[in-house]
C-alpha cells in the first residue's frame, strides 16, 4: 500500500483502517492479498492495488522469468563447450518461452487497466485480416517444437473494420495463446468469417478440453483460479478473462464449448462498425 508522508512529520501519516469485507466504505476500497478485508486510508483516495487473479498471475510469470534466465545461462554455456545443436534447441525453447511470457505481462497490465480506468474504445479503421495474420505468426512461435499445427482460414479479404484495432488484436493474441498453451500436439485452427453486420471469430484446438464447471468458472466474475485444470505454474484463465471484458467493451459476445481430453472452441462476435459514439450510447444505457 502506498502513500505519500512527509519524513519531517510523522504525524500528518493518516490513519488505516480494516473493515470487513461486507463493509461499505465511503473511499475506493482495496482487496489486500494477503487478507479477505477491505482496507482504505482516511480522508484519502487510495488507487487500486492488485487482484487475487493479478497477484497469482504475477507471481507465476516472475518464476518464468528464472526459468527463461537459468535457459540462458545453459545457452551461454553450451557455446563456450562447442555444443551448437544442444544450444541451438535450447534457444528455440528460449524464444518460445518469451513469447509466453511477454504474452502474460501485457495480459496482467491490461487486466490492471480494465480494472482501474475501463477507458473507451478507439475507433481505427483497419484490415483485420492482415491483423490475424500478424497475430497466427506470433502463436506459431509460441509453438515452438510442439507437433502442432497453426492455421488461419480467412472470408475473401480484405475485410475493412471500424473498431479498436489494440483491443482485437489483444483478444486474438489471448484466445491463440491459450488454445497454442493447452495443446500438445494437434492444431489450433483460427477461422475468421464476415457476416452482414459483424465478424465471428472462432478458435478450435485439440487439446486437453475443459468441463462445462471449468467454462463457467473461466467466464464467470469470480476472481478465483481457472477451475483447477491447469497444471501449477501457469498463467492459467486470466487471459480469457481479458478477453472476456475486451469483447464486452466492444459490445460483442463470446461463447465456448468443449470436452474434456478432445479439445475446445471459442467463439466470439463483434460489430463490423463499433466507433466511439456506440460505445457512448451502450455506456449511457448500462
Amino acid at each position: 500500500m502506498k502513500y505519500s508522508r512527509s519524513p519531517q512529520n510523522h504525524s500528518r501519516k493518516p490513519a488505516l483502517q480494516c473493515k470487513p469485507a461486507s463493509f461499505d466504505a465511503p473511499q475506493t476500497s482495496v482487496l489486500t492479498p494477503s487478507s479477505p478485508s477491505h482496507c482504505f486510508l482516511a480522508n484519502e483516495k487510495l488507487h487500486y492495488i492488485v487482484s487475487p487473479a493479478v497477484t497469482q498471475a504475477t507471481r507465476e510469470a516472475g518464476a518464468k522469468l528464472y526459468e527463461i534466465l537459468g535457459m540462458a545461462e545453459l545457452i551461454r554455456v553450451a557455446f563456450q563447450k562447442g555444443e551448437l545443436m544442444s544450444a541451438q534447441e535450447r534457444l528455440s525453447q528460449l524464444i518460445s518461452e518469451s513469447t509466453k511470457l511477454s504474452s502474460a505481462f501485457s495480459n496482467i497490465n491490461e487486466l490492471m487497466r480494465i480494472e482501474t480506468e475501463p477507458a473507451e474504445p478507439s475507433s481505427d479503421r483497419f484490415d483485420i485480416i492482415a491483423l490475424l495474420h500478424e497475430i497466427s505468426q506470433a502463436a506459431r512461435l509460441m509453438a515452438g517444437h510442439k507437433p502442432l499445427t497453426v492455421m488461419d482460414v480467412a472470408s475473401p479479404g480484405p475485410i475493412v473494420i471500424q473498431s479498436d484495432r489494440f483491443r482485437i488484436g489483444q483478444i486474438m493474441m489471448g484466445l491463440m495463446t491459450n488454445a497454442v498453451k493447452f495443446t500438445n500436439r494437434g492444431r489450433v485452427a483460427v477461422i475468421l468469417h464476415k457476416e452482414d453486420d459483424s465478424i465471428r471469430l472462432t478458435v478450435a484446438d485439440t487439446g486437453r478440453g475443459m468441463s462445462q464447471e471449468q467454462i463457467n468458472a473461466l467466464f464467470g466474475p469470480s476472481d478465483s483460479a481457472s477451475g483447477g485444470q491447469r497444471p501449477p505454474g501457469e498463467t492459467s484463465g486470466l487471459g480469457l478473462r481479458i478477453v472476456k471484458k475486451m469483447v464486452e467493451l466492444l459490445g460483442g459476445s463470446i461463447s465456448a464449448s468443449s470436452r474434456l481430453g478432445e479439445g475446445t472452441i471459442v467463439e466470439v462476435s463483434l460489430p463490423l462498425n463499433n466507433n466511439s459514439e456506440q460505445g457512448a450510447q451502450r455506456k449511457r444505457s448500462e
